[in-house]
């Protein structure tokens, strides 16, 4: 390899071009200039090279999102938005079970030991529901949500 090829490999070919800075955008880079070794010329390059790496970047990760997003969907589809519809149809139907079964106790318990009773183990059920969720114990065991001390027995 010659001494011209090695120069050509080394320095890009430039061009000349010319832009109208603001007078604030100049006095920038005279100042980053008397700090460093570079010249207005590569400052300006490098800013511009720093730029469009960015701009790419971004314009290539919002490509990117959308591929996989269009994946998603195929693959998907209907099925996950059924899947939706039917969390959306348990919920309701567990907040309408949870709902009478308040109100059928609120009417049995008409006294104030039961009220307070009934006050008590529905913030037990709350606390204890929440560090299983809390705790993630939900995806090994529901069955961290009932006290070691509940005898079913007894319930009848």
């Amino acid at each position: 390899m010659n001494d011209t090829q090695a120069k050509d490999k080394k320095m890009p070919k430039s061009e000349k071009i010319f832009a109208v800075i603001p007078k604030t955008l100049k006095e920038k880079v005279l100042r980053y200039k008397s700090k460093t070794n570079m010249s207005e010329s590569e400052i300006v390059n490098t800013a511009l090279n720093e730029f469009f790496k960015i701009k790419m970047l971004k314009d290539d990760s919002e490509y990117i999102a959308n591929v996989i997003k269009m994946a998603i969907e195929g693959q998907l589809g209907k099925r996950f938005d059924r899947i939706i519809a039917l969390l959306a149809k348990s919920g309701k139907a567990s907040y309408s079970s949870l709902f009478l079964s308040a109100y059928f106790l609120a009417k049995i318990c008409n006294n104030e030991d039961n009220k307070e009773f009934l006050k008590e183990k529905i913030d037990l059920a709350n606390k204890l529901a929440y560090s299983v969720v809390k705790n993630k114990f939900l995806d090994t065991d529901i069955s961290q949500m009932i006290p070691e001390d509940f005898d079913f027995d007894k319930l009848i």
